[in-house]
């Protein structure tokens, strides 16, 4: 059995253990300590990193009651060494972790929400509540978590028999617990089950930042940030609201009304070009309709024409409409091209067929069926060449129809 010495001092960070067993693996070497500061990942907290005897140690993990410690080079049982975890991310860990408590306890005393999930990693840390919450609600449970923080309540350690858990306000507690159980409490707030790392005092948690909420599984997932992430996350936000206000040449403040402005410009803006594209849409249909080469019968147009490639269709299917008709657009798309085929009712020709030579000439992928196919190529060379040589070999194809 290790002596885990975090669970009883979460701010003890540099000791001396005996090493009881190095064993080599894969990865490096596993030794056993007969005490430990290292905090094994379990619980939805990541593990400490740091060094043992000089060797770094770069993973920590429960092996029954043992806590195996993964370091780069081989110590010698029986030794003496020195452990060192690394306290900046220890430290970061215990306000992410008392800050979980806080903000479920809070979601849970306003609206009975539960929290039935936790997941700490480098760059944020989830909540998951097993039900959804508005974004007032969730402005409402930061609001009471922080003023919980900054009446810097102790955060103390109780150790009990499972079989006094019943009978106990608990906000949570985990499933198949047996002989001593570890509980951290908050006088006047939150009290659970709990194995991790944890501050004195609230007032050391800083600040709680709700910085995200998503819907999952029927509740709400909170991202949220405490103490020096929250400050990082703060001072990241603060720079993106002065980069927006700088562009809008307004304060920060303003931000809001200035970017509703702009909004309501292009929108205005769109309705303008949209109105625009459909005249120049029917100038260059009246255009090809006059170039359509005439094929017993029916009519072939063939075009690269100058219009953004989402017009092409709308464009291909106004030219056909009028019946006995095939059409090959092609528009330009940055170094690449971009292709609509396109066919009147009844006309006797598959484009999914036809899409095969045109990929081909064109180095495209694409596809269709029946009276529609469009691809795209990233990159085309000889262009006008090949669309000379699909116009003649749509031209066969026409006249060899009945």
């Amino acid at each position: 059995m290790t002596n885990r010495l975090y669970l009883d001092d979460s701010y003890l960070h540099t000791v001396r253990a005996t090493v009881l067993s190095c064993e080599h693996g894969e990865d490096g070497y596993a030794v056993e300590l007969d005490r430990t500061v290292f905090y094994p990942a379990s619980g939805g907290q990541p593990q400490d990193t740091g060094t043992l005897g000089g060797a770094s140690v770069t993973g920590v993990w429960e092996h029954g009651e043992r806590v195996l410690h993964r370091v780069s080079s081989p110590l010698k049982p029986g030794e003496t060494v020195v452990c060192s975890i690394d306290w900046a991310r220890r430290f970061d860990h215990m306000q992410q972790h008392t800050g979980e408590h806080i903000l479920s306890f809070a979601a849970k005393e306003l609206y009975g929400a539960v929290n039935v999930g936790f997941h700490m990693a480098d760059a944020y840390c989830t909540v998951d509540l097993d039900r959804p919450l508005t974004w007032e609600q969730i402005v409402a449970v930061e609001a009471k978590a922080n003023a919980f923080v900054f009446e810097n309540h102790p955060v103390s350690l109780r150790y009990v028999d499972a079989d006094e858990l019943p009978a106990l306000a608990l906000r949570k507690q985990a499933d198949g617990l047996e002989g001593t159980v570890r509980i951290v409490y908050m006088p006047g707030g939150d009290s659970c089950t709990c194995c991790g790392t944890h501050v004195a005092h609230t007032g050391e948690v800083g600040l709680i930042a709700v910085t995200a909420v998503e819907p999952y599984k029927g509740g709400a997932r909170l991202t949220f940030a405490c103490g020096s992430r929250a400050l990082a996350w703060l001072q990241r936000m603060r720079s993106v609201l002065n980069d927006v206000a700088g562009a809008c040449s307004c304060r920060a403040e303003d931000v809001p009304t200035a970017v509703s402005a702009l909004r309501r410009e292009l929108s205005s803006v769109k309705r303008e070009s949209k109105a625009l594209q459909a005249r120049l849409s029917l100038a260059v249909a009246r255009e090809l309709e006059g170039e359509a080469t005439p094929v017993n019968g029916r009519r072939l147009i063939v075009r690269l024409v100058d219009l953004p490639p989402s017009q092409l269709r709308p464009l291909a299917s106004a030219l056909c409409a009028a019946g006995d008709t095939l059409t090959l657009l092609l528009a330009q798309s940055g170094e690449g091209v971009q292709y609509v085929l396109f066919s009147s009712e009844g006309l006797g020709l598959d484009m999914g067929e036809l899409a095969q030579p045109v990929n081909l000439a064109l180095g495209a992928r694409g596809g269709g069926r029946g009276t529609l196919a469009q691809g795209s190529a990233a990159h085309v060379s000889g262009l006008t060449q090949s669309i000379a040589q699909l116009a003649a070999y749509l031209e066969q194809r026409l006249k060899a129809l009945r």
